[in-house]
């Protein structure tokens, strides 16, 4: 588990990617393969996601009030390995969203190259945990949010979004 509060950053939208995790991969990340196993990049992505929502006010407290971001759907993409020591980093691209949705691309890359080294693309639900359903978020929430979906706007569409599995471009 990572510390969210030592990611915490104020969040400054511009026509760029936010940089949100950094990361080393340690002993009990590497698999058989030797390798970082195929569920870190997943975690890796999950602390990313819990950074970018605790950084727009939809943290812990948030979720104890009663509202949440649920993840409804994912899809990782592996394209190179991760080896013992790397030191790793996600970005993160809001694609358009409307807050109850936050639609994202994240990118993991290796820090000493810059190599990509996987992606990941997740929907997001806004819910009230008291009503069972999803619903709009609080004011504060959108009051940080916005600002970061309308400068990534201009951001071309990253080319592997909205992939399914096993489709070539």
């Amino acid at each position: 588990m990572i510390n969210i509060n030592a990611f915490k950053r104020h969040v400054n939208p511009g026509p760029e990617p936010l940089k949100l995790l950094e990361l080393e991969v340690l002993g009990d990340w590497i698999d058989y393969n030797g390798h970082m196993t195929e569920y870190r990049y997943t975690q890796c992505y999950s602390d990313a996601c819990d950074v970018l929502l605790n950084q727009i006010g939809a943290g812990a407290e948030y979720v104890k009030a009663g509202h949440s971001y649920y993840t409804v759907e994912s899809h990782v993409r592996l394209l190179t390995e991760a080896k013992l020591g790397d030191s790793i980093y996600v970005t993160a691209q809001l694609l358009p969203s409307d807050g109850k949705r936050i639609h994202n691309f994240m990118r993991l890359y290796r820090a000493s190259d810059d190599t990509l080294l996987a992606t990941y693309e997740s929907l997001m639900l806004h819910v009230s945990m008291k009503e069972s359903r999803s619903v709009s978020p609080r004011p504060e929430v959108m009051d940080k949010l916005k600002p970061l979906v309308d400068a990534h706007a201009i951001l071309p569409l990253p080319d592997a979004a909205g992939r399914s599995v096993g489709q070539r471009r």
